[in-house]
């Protein structure tokens, strides 16, 4: 491996644990409605922005430095892909923490008590999604990276339990409506913060196999219009 390559592993690496205590942070907030949890967040967000550029700077430059491998190339470029995906997870913990600050701790949240089991236990999968993708990452283990994959359908199926749930909380207090369309929200951004690690482990897949988990196959008729 070029020289140049563990410095930018080291840094995903880096980006993802800032990523990573994102989401927790504002999932607990979300559990708990603290607007200070929240704020932590927020702050993480644009920290995880800034080192985000510095990695796509760094991977720019180091490009224009010399030729590559085929191998370091994909290996640059997916790590680039990887920082993207970690900078929309954190995106995706910046918007819970500010449903919670500007509209959930507003509100009277007390009978959402009765989801907390459920949400926990989604937010239990989707940490654990993420810290196993960041790891198959660290040690470029492609069947890390495939058991992490697997693990997406538990959380869509959390997910689905949680909007019955919630529907069902609807049916009891139909003036809480408001209340449960911000917290399904703040629930489809976790929903996303699993799809979005999927995406990272497939690209490890791809660092190490040099192909998609899924091949997409193609035409030269597609650049022609036909």
């Amino acid at each position: 491996m070029h020289e140049k390559l563990p410095w930018l592993k080291n840094a995903v690496l880096i980006l993802g644990s800032k990523t990573l205590l994102a989401v927790d942070k504002s999932i607990q907030a979300l559990l708990t409605n603290d607007t200070e949890a929240a704020n932590e967040v927020r702050q993480l967000e644009r920290l995880v922005d800034s080192m985000y550029h510095g990695i796509n700077e760094y991977c720019l430059d180091t490009m224009a430095s010399r030729e590559f491998s085929r191998h370091e190339v994909n290996f640059i470029i997916s790590s680039l892909k990887i920082a993207m995906e970690l900078e929309r997870i954190s995106d995706y913990a910046n918007q819970i923490a500010k449903l919670v600050q500007k509209k959930l701790s507003q509100q009277n949240t007390e009978f959402l008590k009765a989801i907390v089991t459920s949400t926990s236990t989604m937010r239990d999968q989707t940490l654990d999604m993420l810290r196993q993708s960041l790891q198959s990452y660290e040690t470029i283990d492609v069947n890390l990276a495939k058991s992490t994959i697997d693990k997406d359908s538990s959380v869509d199926k959390m997910n689905k339990l949680l909007f019955r749930e919630m529907l069902c909380l609807c049916s009891i207090h139909p003036w809480v409506q408001e209340v449960i369309m911000d917290y399904h929200i703040a629930i489809r951004y976790i929903e996303r913060v699993a799809d979005r690690t999927t995406n990272i482990s497939e690209l490890v897949y791809y660092i190490v196999q040099g192909h998609s988990l899924k091949p997409i196959s193609y035409s030269e008729e597609i650049w022609h219009g036909n």
